[in-house]
């Protein structure tokens, strides 16, 4: 019996030393995979909102089963906010697997690596928050963590009802639910909001049923390839002394999908009715759908549309927010975009009213463009085919006229009588300029362009007042190539078509670099840009192939960062996957390295040649602060 109880014991023992080496090695693990967290979401953060918005670790506490850990949230901060700073304290008590109690308590018994309950504590920047809720945490959040990194969140926000000032704000509180993958590369789930509402005066504005969802991944750019969108089942506006308007059934959604180097997507938004001073207007639904864009400029624009939304957030609203440097990153990045003749629809926009139903359908076919010279345009025109057709509802527009009408103050019966006097006048002038023509009780307009002819309705029209008129709406050099000529500077409209080391070096001397002009190990020219505060350790700009050629059509821009900084291999492996300008790799001396390659093959206008290497500074300085994330 003595015995069967002393092996009874030890195997007792066994299985409790193998749980607590098991759990030792969950918390190992869940510590590391909250580094590699932490990094990746203020990456994100950094990229999609602005980089004053951080999550900073401030204390980890592991033990054998369990570990607390916390966390600030730091928020941009006004500068008349009393001096208190915009921070959120995030308690994380985590239970390690193989199997946590708090998973085994919910019905749970899969293995799991930990198991996380988030809860907010008081700061001077939250408490107000907390003295609402009486003393509970506003969020409270359960994650649970598989041993393959990927994450089940379920997390809630209090509801909340308070006054500052005149301003009266009721939230009903919130819940999301969704499956994360390792890193945050992909997410599926959703965000519930009930209600909330605004008052403040005599205007107010309420949204009912809100649900944000998403089903996405992380692809080959760096973009969210997948599905998501947003719905609401009512939205009411009223603004002192204007009318009020009422919405239901709001829908979106956007679908983003990958083709080799290309992209393809779709938007959809949908409106179940909209009602202005409870006058229905009807309904609308809008289908647009793009392909053929590259994913490279793509994932440029999109960054650089991240970049100026973030400098609004961090500005003064009367602060200079785009550079002439932006502007030119902006037309290079569209003439990438054009480089694979993309396609553009919108099939169709519908509104649809008790009175009737008008549509307008296009599709569009775009063909690459040349930069204009300067930098800032194109040199000819990127439409290759446009097919477009309106569709009016006359009943719909005659009703239209009349409220419009009777909003003056005429009485219903002499608005309704003027409107269709109105409404005869108008198709009778743009039947007589071949504007259109009436299909039963639909008056239709068709535009097409294709071979360089412009018609309207079947027939040719002059396309010189056309493209005036384009040319005034729309930036120098899109259109008309005389405007874009009469752009000035000799060195912006020239083009470049072999890169001369004093070319580079008049562009890094009026950005106020300094540097010294060298040679390298085969002859070719070389310069050393001092890094400055870019956090590289050394910077040079090699001429390719030049030898004793003093001029060359390859450049090779590399920065090097010293072997101290911490290198986190994941780092350069992300940033690769999500950036194809400049590529990054640790060399042999264990130094983060990063290169871009410049080539005038053909010709290069030389601000654009400017502007791609203000882009890889501009890179240099963003991957030195990636580096700067702890290493793993």
């Amino acid at each position: 019996m003595n015995k069967k109880l002393i092996d009874a014991a030890g195997v007792a023992a066994l299985i409790i030393a193998t749980y607590a080496a098991v759990s030792w090695y969950a918390g190992s693990r869940i510590e590391a995979d909250n580094r590699v967290a932490v990094e990746a979401l203020n990456a994100h953060l950094a990229k999609t909102w602005s980089d004053q918005v951080r999550i900073t670790p401030v204390t980890y506490n592991r033990s054998i089963f369990s570990s607390e850990a916390s966390y600030v949230l730091t928020l941009p901060a006004a500068a008349d906010n009393g001096g208190v700073k915009h921070e959120i304290l995030i308690l994380n008590h985590i239970q390690h697997g193989p199997l946590p109690l708090a998973e085994i308590k919910l019905g749970h018994f899969s293995p799991h690596l930990a198991s996380i309950r988030t809860v907010m504590a008081p700061t001077p920047f939250t408490e107000p928050l907390f003295k609402l809720t009486q003393g509970r945490s506003p969020l409270d959040g359960d994650t649970r963590v598989d041993f393959d990194g990927a994450a089940v969140v379920t997390w809630s926000l209090l509801p909340v009802d308070y006054t500052v000032g005149d301003t009266h704000t009721v939230f009903s509180g919130a819940r999301l639910n969704a499956d994360i993958g390792r890193s945050f590369k992909s997410s599926r789930g959703e965000l519930k909001v009930e209600g909330l509402s605004v008052t403040r005066g005599g205007s107010s504005i309420e949204i009912k049923g809100a649900r944000l969802h998403t089903d996405t991944h992380f692809g080959t750019f760096g973009l969210n390839v997948g599905t998501s969108g947003a719905t609401a089942e009512s939205l009411n506006v009223t603004l002192a002394g204007k009318p009020a308007v009422a919405v239901t059934r709001i829908e979106t959604r956007v679908a983003l999908t990958e083709n080799g180097p290309l992209l393809n997507g779709e938007m959809h938004y949908d409106i179940g009715s909209l009602s202005v001073d409870q006058k229905n207007w009807g309904t609308l639904s809008l289908t647009a759908l793009y392909d053929k864009l590259g994913g490279d400029a793509t994932k440029s624009l999109i960054d650089l549309n991240n970049n100026l939304l973030a400098r609004s957030v961090n500005n003064a609203p009367d602060a200079d927010l785009v550079t002439s440097a932006d502007v030119k990153q902006f037309w290079q990045y569209l003439h990438t975009l054009l480089q694979h003749n993309p396609t553009f629809r919108i099939a169709p926009f519908s509104w649809k009213s008790p009175e009737g139903e008008s549509q307008f359908s296009l599709s569009a076919t775009f063909a690459a463009a040349d930069l204009h010279p300067g930098g800032i345009g194109l040199a000819s025109n990127p439409v290759q085919t446009l097919d477009a057709t309106l569709t009016l509802s006359r009943p719909m527009i005659a009703g239209l006229v009349t409220d419009a009408t009777q909003a003056t103050g005429v009485n219903p019966g002499q608005a309704k009588l003027r409107a269709e006097k109105d409404l005869k006048t108008w198709l009778q002038t743009a039947d007589r300029l071949k504007l259109g023509k009436m299909e039963g009780n639909n008056f239709v307009s068709k535009l097409t362009y294709e071979k360089q002819v412009f018609k309207l309705n079947g027939q040719a029209a002059p396309m010189n007042a056309f493209w005036s008129f384009l040319g005034t709406v729309v930036p120098p050099g899109w259109i008309n190539d005389d405007i874009a000529a009469s752009q000035d500077g000799p060195d912006g409209t020239a083009s470049i078509r072999h890169l001369d080391p004093s070319v580079i070096a008049a562009i890094l001397t009026s950005a106020e670099f300094t540097f010294e002009e060298t040679r390298d190990d085969q002859g070719d020219p070389l310069l050393k840009v001092a890094p400055g505060n870019s956090g590289a350790a050394k910077i040079e700009i090699n001429f390719v192939g030049c030898g004793t050629d003093p001029t060359c059509e390859d450049v090779l821009l590399r920065a090097t960062f010293s072997p101290d900084k911490p290198v986190a291999l994941k780092v350069v492996n992300d940033w690769n996957l999500r950036n194809r300008w400049a590529r990054a790799y640790v060399n042999q001396k264990h130094e983060a390295t990063i290169e871009m390659d410049i080539n005038a093959y053909g010709g290069i206008g030389r601000d654009a040649l400017e502007a791609m290497v203000n882009t890889f500074f501009k890179i240099v300085g963003d991957f030195s602060k990636e580096l700067d994330t702890p290493a793993q």
